[in-house]
């Protein structure tokens, strides 16, 4: 059974990501090439990104925010020959945009499976995977852009709603504004080395949930 009837089946509780540092609903951002906010969005240093992001928070009056699963960025990503050189411009995570050190809580237990540094300018900075097994299924749950002075290490046993991360700026989170990417990990991913793609090919999203099924079944707020 796959990821997330795993979830429905086993009647599994999720524990919110933010834990109760989340107010009020969340505005929903367009980084899509239509959005009428693209050529904002384009701006190439930390600072400026940043505050165009949590203007338009405040602008609308929201506390934080929600970048969609799925949703097309080429405009955003041709600039980076990471994702042109493979026309990787869906989004495979759900990005929820925070101010910097938010913590991170487990949704469901776990084990750490990986640690890292995803280096590189417009990359995922600090990233923390978890292994979760339900029912004896197993998937991974990935969060990019994290502070890279860790509080976990790998192999770690981490319970439901025990903080494991927090949320990184500038070279910590590849010099995007500061959020999380929540991705879902299936076996296969791991096994094919996909943990840091974060985005996919027009031509690969026939096969999505074969490798990343949807994040929108782990996030709780």
């Amino acid at each position: 059974m796959f990821f997330p009837l795993i979830l429905l089946k086993a009647k599994t509780e999720i524990f919110p990501l933010l834990g109760d540092q989340l107010i009020g609903e969340p505005y929903i951002f367009n980084f899509s090439s239509d959005s009428i906010q693209i050529n904002k969005y384009l701006r190439k240093d930390f600072d400026h990104f940043q505050s165009i992001i949590f203007d338009e928070l405040k602008d609308n009056n929201a506390e934080w925010g929600i970048g969609r699963y799925l949703e097309e960025r080429k405009k955003l990503l041709s600039q980076f020959p990471q994702f042109l050189s493979e026309k990787r411009f869906y989004h495979l995570g759900l990005d929820i945009v925070v101010p910097a050190d938010f913590n991170l809580y487990a949704p469901v237990a776990a084990t750490v499976f990986k640690i890292g540094i995803d280096s590189g300018y417009r990359n995922y900075g600090g990233f923390v995977v978890l292994k979760h097994v339900i029912m004896d299924h197993v998937f991974y749950s990935f969060y990019g852009h994290l502070k890279t002075d860790f509080i976990v290490r790998e192999g770690d046993i981490i319970k439901q709603g025990e903080r494991f991360a927090q949320i990184g700026e500038r070279e910590d989170s590849g010099e995007w504004f500061t959020h999380t990417h929540l991705q879902i990990l299936t076996q296969r991913a791991v096994d094919e080395d996909l943990i840091t793609k974060g985005y996919i090919s027009e031509e690969n999203i026939k096969n999505i949930e074969d490798y990343f099924p949807s994040p929108y079944f782990l996030f709780r707020y």
